[in-house]
């Protein structure tokens, strides 16, 4: 094993660190019911600003991989991430902070194509 499949792995192991991050859970407060309440202005700003520095940094390292290290055994799964990172960011461009609503979880994740791992 090179040092590059060192890089890539350290890189893969970062990007999901940063991808576990961007998860849309983190907007909501879950209730016993498993719907979700949005969270507070101030909270759901703090989580956001979070959330974007996530999105940037996931995004940077898998590209990364896809960039550098074609060979990696973490290149298809870097590039689905990047596929998946463009759909989530897509979806909080139409984030509205001063809405409160409950959303159904399961739901939501069956439209944006997620599963729970």
């Amino acid at each position: 094993m090179g040092i590059k499949n060192n890089q890539d792995y350290t890189l893969y192991k970062l990007g999901i660190k940063y991808y576990k991050n961007i998860h849309p859970n983190k907007f909501y407060k879950r209730h016993q019911d498993s719907t979700l309440e949005t969270k507070t202005y101030k909270e759901l700003v703090s989580v956001l600003n979070k959330i974007y520095i996530s999105f940037n940094l996931s995004a940077y390292c898998f590209n990364k991989i896809i960039n550098e290290y074609s060979g990696s055994p973490y290149y298809e799964d870097s590039k689905e991430k990047i596929r998946l990172l463009n759909k989530l960011y897509a979806s909080y461009k139409n984030i509205d902070l001063k809405e409160n609503k409950v959303v159904n979880s399961e739901k939501f994740m069956e439209e944006m194509g997620l599963k729970l791992l």
